[in-house]
This record gives structure tokens, sequence and C-alpha cells, in this order.
């Protein structure tokens, strides 16, 4: 037995000053007034468990869905590379999927057999954390799984796989990567904040250099020193039975990580005094490099107090307020394109970055010195009482929001989980995750003021500027094909899907019509006490008389009208995307302010215009930007792509910054009032309401909107498939050190069913090239495959990624040879592993109502009845491997190939192929 176990719960009960607590919406007999954030309480059971060997289990209840969250904590990231092996512990992380153990299979396709929807990791400065989710039935596989690669990451690596693995980093170092970033702009900024030999000074992923140095031997005795039972948290949150979890841990986890006697005496992971952080002297001049980004970027970072603990709640505060506050910097420099935020936590420190993008880059130093007096704008303090009142009102509608957008975040239960995890370990303390909510909830202005006045002074700022270009990108080492080949496992559908995969879909969906012509869709979702909210308009950047139009309706689209009040008032976030055949609007907030939402969301879409004033604001400032933009290889790249598959249809439509200078304000008005009408959107309610009450407050507000035809806009025709042969683009990026490979193909006219085709055309297609490519060869760090699916039927299917220049020629070979081979014949075993695949991603994705708004909204526009999400399930198992075959073959016969790399590689490779 494990030692006596300390049972927990968090409990979200927020201040009285903040939110009303336990009202529910039926007893408001009006709507809740400006301030009021209306919840009830929620509490997620907990056990905590102190095994004997040092681990610590922490394990939550939340049974909303069939689904459950696995996520460790190693506590050893990039601070932890020995110096001149930057980059160890993320090759460590990548290392670990590639574990075999007890002679069978990689950790990787066994993630894949048991059912699991999502898996993935992360290195970060003073950690590795390793994530997965799965349903409910799985559990104990996954934790065997879990357990099994935590005590031996590296069990069953050979010197080749190493090899591999190493060059699919150096691929992922070439391009956007896990940080987010481009290429090193991560480790330049760390570099920027951080003096010279400080732990986060050095790159997390290392460099070209630093990773051919490395070795197999090197990662073994990483992984020994640091991947030990006192070094990992581990939680386990979902739909888990917690009578029985004991049993399971005792069953599942390796012996020597469970361990016999009393629990081990850990020591603290952060001093019980945090030191000053520490950071480079002033700057005398800018440095500046060099990437792959289109248009010139500003970065501007300051080192603050450590993270992970109750205290730096504050942190995400600040971040939260430069989010809002620094789009100020545009309109006064008018090179600023865009502006935004993020916040890095560290155990000796954390990071604040802005990230500014400029369009053309004349003087970087006066861009960063209007973001800075943005900076010092938002927490400096007026002397005037007028002023005084006025920073207080933004400061409690901040709060308010900050803590809605807590709640919000908590509804995902693997960032939830994730939090959590992080919190634990780094304090010990399994109340860390409820003690850092209470503290945010709990700030006063004058402490978030105090912070700032401290720690975001204009002379702690550091700052770099990145301009467009290419940066070396090592040799590629030569790679046996054989070196990692891992047979796909036979197996029957039945035999990988569990009842939870297609079960997660069951939740009942509810239409109304209103007078007005709207279509209304309600899905009620107990459990968390949240409201989302979502409407989608035909349209989109394909539709209007003239190329440019809605590109710009869209930008300079504002709400008139706040009668009914602002997000802020409530703590309600906003959303908004515009896409190639319409656009959407979404709302969220606590459930008792779900009337709020609604009249916020009628008003919006009667009031929403644009003006002269704003057309010209975006020809001055935006439109520079734009034009820079246009000019980017990929950007152009995926122009041309479009035109082939699409010729003279709508859809073929891709706006230039020079056609969006030619419309006038009067036409972008004109778009907005064609498109903005009431039986042209689609609105769908999801989360914690009562359906009637919804329903009356659906038709008092929505259904009092009134404005244009009484029917949807046009809908696109449905093209013909081309016949012409297959076509290959090539677009020049000098100097590139890898090609930007997509292979396309139209597809016929788009219904569920051939829905669930497409979509398991994607996933093999994405399956095999990732398999081969970077499994095998380590020649990119993964290919992905999307169909798209427009209103009136259009589709077509896209495979793309990034891969070493130097192998572009074998590369894009293999890609061919594997879509020839799925014309003559998909293999069973193989198309039974895509399936169970999308109905465990399928399955894992439906937790929030987010996820119910968006697939709901996504099926309306194609002309889908609100029915094909909930069967979606049965179609995927009812797609046959012949009906595939067929469809490959004609996507074989329709392929377009674009290729953007450096001109002489590219038609070397392209000779080599034989490609026409």
């Amino acid at each position: 037995m494990f030692p006596p176990r300390v049972f927990a719960s968090s409990p979200w009960r927020p201040g009285a000053a903040v939110v009303a607590l336990a009202l529910l919406l039926s007893a408001c007999a009006t709507l809740p007034e400006r301030g009021q954030i209306v919840m009830r309480d929620v509490s997620f059971p907990l056990r905590d468990f102190r095994l004997p060997s040092g681990l610590r289990v922490v394990v939550e209840q939340d049974a909303r869905s069939p689904v459950v969250a696995v996520v460790a904590v190693v506590g050893a990231g990039g601070s932890s590379d020995p110096a001149g092996k930057e980059g160890l512990a993320h090759v460590v992380e990548h290392l670990a999927f590639r574990s075999r153990h007890a002679g069978g299979p990689s950790v990787w396709t066994r993630l894949e057999h048991s059912g699991a929807g999502h898996y993935n990791a992360t290195t970060s400065l003073d950690y590795t954390s390793y994530e997965t989710l799965g349903p409910k039935e799985s559990l104990p596989l996954l934790l065997k799984l879990e357990g099994q690669r935590l005590a031996s990451p590296l069990t069953g690596v050979t010197a080749e796989v190493f090899d591999v693995e190493r060059e699919v980093i150096r691929n992922e170092l070439r391009q956007r990567n896990e940080t987010g970033y481009v290429g090193q702009v991560f480790s330049w900024v760390h570099a920027a904040a951080f003096p010279a030999g400080h732990p986060y000074a050095r790159p997390i992923i290392g460099t070209h250099e630093t990773l051919s140095a490395l070795t197999l031997s090197d990662a073994q005795r990483f992984a020994r020193a640091n991947y030990r039972p006192e070094n990992v948290t581990l939680v386990l949150a979902g739909d888990v039975n917690l009578e029985s979890v004991e049993a399971m841990l005792r069953e599942n986890l390796p012996e020597s990580w469970v361990g016999t006697g009393a629990p081990l005496a850990l020591e603290a992971r952060m001093p019980a005094q945090a030191a000053a952080p520490s950071t480079t002297p002033p700057q005398k001049s800018m440095p500046a490099f060099t990437a792959a980004v289109p248009t010139p970027e500003v970065y501007l970072s300051w080192v603050l107090p450590r993270g992970f603990e109750e205290a730096s709640a504050v942190q995400d505060f600040v971040r939260a307020v430069l989010s809002q506050s620094l789009w100020g910097a545009l309109r006064s420099d008018g090179d600023i394109a865009g502006i935004s935020t993020n916040l890095i936590p560290g155990t000796r420190a954390s990071l604040l970055v802005v990230r500014v993008t400029l369009s053309r880059g004349d003087d970087p130093a006066r861009s960063a010195g209007k973001v800075l007096d943005q900076v010092q704008n938002a927490w400096t303090q007026e002397i005037e009482a007028r002023g005084v009142l006025g920073r207080e009102f933004d400061f409690q509608s901040m709060r308010r929001q900050v803590v809605t957008g807590m709640v919000l975040e908590s509804e995902d239960l693997l960032s939830r989980t994730q939090r959590r995890a992080l919190l634990t370990h780094f304090t010990q303390d399994v109340r860390s995750y409820t003690r850092s909510q209470m503290a945010l909830m709990g700030l006063a202005g004058g402490k978030v003021t105090d912070f700032s006045y401290q720690w975001l002074q204009r002379e702690r700022a550091r700052a770099i500027v990145v301009r467009p270009g290419e940066t070396p990108g090592g040799v590629a080492a030569r790679i046996p094909t054989d070196a990692n080949t891992e047979e796909v496992s036979a197996g029957t559908s039945a035999e990988r899907v569990t009842p939870s995969m297609t079960a997660a879909l069951s939740s009942p969906v509810h239409m109304l019509k209103l007078d007005n012509g709207m279509e209304v869709l309600l899905v009620p979702r107990p459990g968390l006490p949240i409201v989302r909210i979502g409407a989608a308009l035909g349209g989109g950047w394909s539709y209007g008389d003239k190329p440019g139009v809605a590109d710009l309706a869209n930008w300079g689209a504002f709400r008139e009208s706040w009668f009914e009040g602002r997000p802020s008032d409530w703590g309600l976030h906003t959303s908004g995307s515009f896409r190639r055949d319409h656009l959407r609007v979404g709302i969220s907030g606590t459930a008792g302010n779900v009337g709020n939402m609604l009249a916020m969301l009628a008003e919006q879409l009667d009031s929403t215009r644009t003006s002269e004033a704003v057309v010209r604001y975006f020809r001055e400032q935006v439109l520079p930007w734009r034009q820079a933009v246009d000019t980017y290889p990929e950007i152009v790249a995926g122009r041309h792509l479009q035109k082939a598959l699409y010729g003279a249809h709508p859809y073929a439509r891709e706006a230039s910054g020079a056609d969006l200078g030619q419309v006038s304000w009067t036409e972008a008005e004109a778009w907005i009032q064609d498109v903005y009408r009431p039986a042209n959107t689609v609105v769908v309610v999801a989360g914690e309401f009562d359906v009637k009450e919804v329903e009356a407050l659906a038709r008092k507000y929505l259904g009092g909107w009134s404005r244009g035809k009484p029917k949807p806009v046009a809908v696109p025709p449905a093209p013909e498939l081309p016949t012409a042969p297959s076509k290959l683009m090539l677009t020049p990026r000098p100097g590139a050190s890898q090609a930007q490979v997509q292979l396309a193909c139209r597809l016929p006219t788009a219904t569920p069913e051939q829905e669930a085709r497409y979509a398991l055309m994607a996933n093999l297609l994405s399956g095999g090239a990732t398999g081969e490519m970077r499994s095998r060869r380590g020649a990119t760090y993964g290919f992905s495959a999307q169909p798209w699916l427009g209103r009136g039927g259009a589709a077509h299917l896209v495979l793309e990624g990034a891969v070493d220049a130097q192998r572009m020629g074998e590369s894009i070979q293999s890609v061919r040879e594997m879509l020839a081979a799925f014309s003559k014949e998909v293999p069973a075993p193989v198309l039974e592993r895509a399936r169970a695949q999308l109905l465990a991603g399928q399955a894992v994705s439906f937790i929030t109502a987010e996820s119910w708004v968006n697939a709901l909204l996504t099926a309306r526009m194609r002309g889908f009845e609100p029915d094909a999400v909930t069967r979606r399930p049965a179609l995927l198992q009812a797609v046959t491997a012949e009906a595939l075959r067929q469809e490959f073959e004609g996507c074989q016969q329709r392929l377009v190939v674009s290729i953007t790399a450096d001109e002489g590689q590219t038609r070397s490779a392209v000779q080599a192929l034989s490609l026409p």
C-alpha cells in the first residue's frame, strides 16, 4: 500500500468584490448589471500521492467528458544543458518518443495504439513536459507507457535513430519551432536579456554547431541524471475514478518508481527567498540579426522576478494589460504594423517579450521608443482626481477580463492539467494552482502599479531587430533510409476504437429558425459555468465584385453602437476570424452573463460599419506592410497554388496590397451592409444554460435584428474538376536552407460522406510522409495534410512540409511514390490505423463548448445539416479502402506540386526527378 494519502479539492470561490457567486440566470429578472460576473462555484476533487520513490502524483476528477489527460513534468530543461551542449534536454525529449521497451514498438507507435488522440512534449527553461489526451478506457495503458518512458527514456534508441532525430531538430531550428519564433530568434532575445554565463542566456533548442557535437552518450548521461522519480511530477485529470486510481498506479508504474517505505524527503525546488534576477548592462545600440521573417521585427524584453509561485500572478496580469494597451503605438508610428506579447516563466527569473512587426524597418529604434512610451503610459498614475478614477475603472475592467479568462481557460482539460502540474512541481504544494487563481483575482491596482514601476522601466528594456534574410542552415547528414523502420501492425478498427471515441459527440443540438431568417443552434453542455457564442456570416474574402473589397471591409469594420455595454463590463472575451468563404465573430463568458452576451452580439452585428477615416488610416499605416508581405516567397507561392487549383473560380481570389489600395470606403461599407444581415447568419450557443431561457433570450435580442434580403449571400457554384495534367510551380527563395513543398489536388463536390473520406486521405498522407521523411530520414520536422471544404461544395487537399533543401529531391519523390501507391491500394492495417487516430483525435477535441461552436459553424457554412457533426464517427467508420483508392487515383491525376526554395537547388531536383 502507498503511504497515507491526502484528499483535497480545488474550488473557485472568487471574492465578492470580483464575482457574484452562486447566482443562477433563472434568478435574474433582468440582465446582470455592469461589473457583475455571474457564475456558480466549481470544484474538482483531487487525490495527492507522495510515493516512496519521490514521485509526486496528483489526480483530478473532471467527468464532463469521457476523456483523460496525462501530464508529466521533468525538472530539467534548457538551463540544465551542460556548457557547450546546448539543446541536449530538447534532444532527449525527442528521443523519448523513439524509445522502445521490452522489444516492442516505439513510444510514438504505442501512443497511437493506446487510443491517444493528442500527444506532444515541450522543453522550456527549467522543465520538460509530456502531455497526452485519450479516452478514459485508455488510462491504464497511457499510465503504463508514461511510466516506462520516464523511467527509461532512451531504451532501444540506437545511434542511427539518434542521428535521424538530431536532423529532425536541425530542421525544426531552421523553421518556426516550438518556441513560437522563427529559427533562433528566441535564443537571440534571451541572449540580449540575460548576462553571458546565465543559464537562461543559452539557446534551449541549441545551435547547428552544438547539435552536431552531441552524441548518444551525452543524451544517456543527461537522462540518467535528470529522469529520476524525485525530479518528476505526474498529474492525471479527467474522467478518473478516484477510488480505484491508487491500485491503477501500483499496477502500471514501474516498481522502482513506486518504491517502498516512507516517502522520500525532497529538497525545495525553488529557494524560499527569491534572488533578484540579473540582466545585461544597458544597451548602447540595438543588435541586428537576419531570419526568415517577411518584414522586419523588433523584440523588446524585460527580465522579471521568477514565476511558478503565488507572487508571480501579477506578471500574468501585466502581460494581459500590455496586450490590450500597446496597440496605441500603431497610431503614433506609421511603421508599426502589429504588436504581441509573451511571458516566459522560469525558476530563476521570468521574461516579458513584446514582438513588434514593422512594415519597412526604416528606424527600429524610433519604433521601439514608441512602444516603450505606451508601456510607460499603461501604468503611470494620474495626479488629477478624474485621472485616478479613470485608471481605477480601467483596472477593474481588466481584472474582470483576466478573471473570466482564467475560468475560460480552465475549460480546456489539458491546459488546466499542464498548469497544475507545473505549479505543483516547482512549489511542491498541490494547492498552488488554486492559490495562484486567488492571487490573480485579489490583485489591487496599487500592487500592479508598484510592480510595473519597479520592473518595466524604460532603461530595463532590451531590444533586438530581426530583418528578412536567410541564416546558414548547416550541412545535412546523410541518413540511411532503414535507420528506424517500423511496420504498421495489423488490427481491426474494432480493436482500436473504444466506446468513448464514438460517444464523445453525443450532445443534443436544438435548432431555432428566427422570424428574421437567422438560424440559431443551442448546445447545452453542463459541467462548467461558462458559455461560448459564435456567429458565422457567409461571404469571406472570396466574395465581392471587386478584388480586395472584402479584405478592406473586414479590416476596417468596427462596432458603432455600445448601448448594451462593452465586453470588459462583464469580463467577456471576444474573437473574430476572416476566411475564404465566410467570417466569424465570437463572445465568451460566464454562464450567468449569457443574456449580456446575446444582447452585445446582436448589437455588434447590427451596428458594424466602416468609415472613410478608418480606410485612410489603413492606407497610411497598414497598406505598406501588406504590400511588403505580398512579396514574401511563401505568400507568392500560396497565391499561385490557389490559382492553379481553382482557375477563374472565386475561390482562386487572393487579394494583394495593390488591390486593396484601389478599394474605396463606400465600396467596403456596401460589402458590410450586404454580408451583415440576419438571413446570412448562423449563431451557435454552447455551454451551461437552460435551453428554454436561452431560446427566449435569443429570440428577444437576435430576433430583433432586421436588415437586408431574407436570404444568404450567393453561394459560389461547385467548380468543375480540372482535366489538365499535373502541374509544377517553382517560387524562388534565394539562399534558403529549407524548401517549402506543397502537393495539392482538387476533390469532388463535398458531402458529409465525402468529408470523412477526405479527412482519412489527409491523415494517411501526413502520417505516411512524416513517418518516411521525418522518422526514417530526418529530412523534415514534419508534414501536415488538410482538406479544405468551402460553401457550395468546392474541396481540395494540400500536403505540405518544410524539408532540408539539400534533400528536396528525395522528399518530393518519396511523397509522389506514396501517393501513387495509395492510388493502387490502401492497405487495411494502414486504413484502420488512420481511422482510429481520427476517432481518437475527434473524441478528445470535443471536451470544450468552443469545439462545439466551431464544428457546428463549420458544418452549416459547408451546407451540411447539424447532425453531420454527431454522425461523423459513423461516417468515418463507413469509409472503405476501395473508396479511398479511387479518391487517391483522381487526386494523382489532378496533382499540383509547388516548391519554394533556392532556384538553383530546385531546378537540379526537378531535373533529377523528371518533373514536368
